[in-house]
């Protein structure tokens, strides 16, 4: 079985890419402390609430004293030895969102963060308003029909349901509920570019009103039209940084682009907001745990993405990044049934689960299995940019075995 054994090495460098993914002593006399400072290099003349986040995935929140100073020590959980991130969400007046990662060093004393100078003028926030007074001159007859629509909706009937939100529009151009439902629709069904044209019409009716322009954010998004879907999405979170939603949207554009420190904070704030509900409370733990995988922090990532499969245990994705995660983390058997979980709920779609699943029959010397992965891998992706190496290593597996 030589053969086989010395594939070890070429299938590790075919797989890696399938995943998204200073020690010191403490000070023995004091504890260092942290000291803000405001963008003109004065101390706070208030308390700051921050976040810090650990290496290991937790997160808290904290308060500086009166001055800005805040001391890191054991009895608030903290290590000497882990590496922290802290955010300091913007005040909108005197300082823009600030971040800051750093390791606690013997005979640091204090670590010293400058808050960000404010690089625009406060935007007036959004505001949440009763639809029923962008509508009120909608006439009798588009609101039966607009009723009529929805109805239809819930009862599994979509093309019933366009159709008739469609007519509610001709019958009043400005209805904005039906729009906007409209635009839902097209959503679901991935009619992106109509979608796109009934979300703008709303935004244009009701500039005040966030979700519109929240759906275009998501939707230039799916379309891989990146810095797009950022630039629609930070400027609605400048608009009111209270809305998970715009938060979870904007950091998910922001990792597509790599900008994965940017991103991480956004979800970390969002997953302390406890009106978030369990749907979007699941995304935002999954997107953080897409995000761990691509900083190759496997251990913080399989802990978010198992929080998230949780909430959401019929997303085949979750199930495949957190496989892909304890793969990394030689949990074996637990990558194994996510992997399978992942492959029963997305099918072809989600091919790469064979390839990690070939992966791991292949460490358990299970070969058989390894290659009828690994086939199926390649059955399902048959222009996968790693093909050939695959077929190198299928072609090899199959003349081992038979040359036992």
């Amino acid at each position: 079985m030589r053969k086989i054994t010395s594939l070890s090495v070429v299938l590790a460098a075919v797989t890696a890419s399938v995943v998204l993914g200073l020690c010191s002593q403490a000070h023995a006399q004091a504890s260092p402390a942290i000291q803000f400072f405001m963008p003109d290099g004065g101390m706070p003349s208030r308390e700051l609430r921050f976040t810090m986040a650990m290496d290991n995935g937790r997160i808290d929140t904290f308060f500086t004293d009166s001055k800005g100073k805040f001391l890191i020590t054991r009895s608030l959980g903290l290590k000497p030895d882990a590496e922290y991130r802290v955010t300091v969400p913007s005040d909108g007046t005197s300082f823009d969102t600030t971040l800051y990662s750093f390791k606690e060093y013997s005979g640091v004393y204090y670590i010293t963060i400058y808050l960000r100078p404010l690089t625009a003028k406060p935007v007036p926030k959004a505001k949440l308003i009763d639809l029923a007074e962008v509508d009120t001159k909608a006439p009798e007859e588009a609101r039966q029909v607009y009723d009529d629509a929805m109805q239809a909706f819930k009862e599994g009937r979509r093309n019933d349901a366009v159709n008739g939100l469609e007519r509610a529009l001709v019958l009043y151009p400005d209805f904005f509920r039906a729009l906007n439902d409209l635009g839902v629709i097209y959503m679901k069904v991935n009619r992106l570019d109509d979608a796109s044209r009934v979300f703008e019409r709303a935004a244009k009716l009701a500039p005040h009103v966030y979700y519109p322009r929240l759906n275009l954010g998501i939707i230039q998004t799916r379309r891989g039209r990146y810095k797009e879907a950022v630039a629609i999405l930070a400027t609605l979170h400048k608009e009111n940084q209270s809305i998970s939603e715009v938060r979870i949207a904007l950091a998910d554009a922001l990792i597509a682009v790599n900008r994965l420190d940017e991103a991480e904070p956004h979800l970390r704030n969002a997953l302390l907001d406890r009106n978030l509900d369990r749907g979007a409370a699941g995304d935002a733990h999954y997107r953080l745990g897409l995000l761990l995988n691509k900083k190759e922090k496997y251990s913080a990532a399989a802990d978010e993405l198992s929080l998230a499969a949780e909430a959401i245990p019929e997303s085949a994705r979750t199930h495949l990044q957190l496989g892909g995660a304890l793969l990394q983390l030689r949990r074996l058997d637990d990558a194994e049934r996510e992997l399978i979980t992942a492959y029963r709920l997305g099918g072809a779609e989600l091919g790469g689960a064979q390839l990690m699943l070939g992966q791991i029959y292949f460490m358990e010397k299970k070969y058989q299995s390894a290659l009828i992965a690994f086939e199926r891998y390649l059955s399902d992706v048959p222009f996968a940019p790693n093909a050939v190496e695959i077929r190198g290593v299928i072609d090899r597996i199959k003349a081992a075995l038979n040359g036992k």
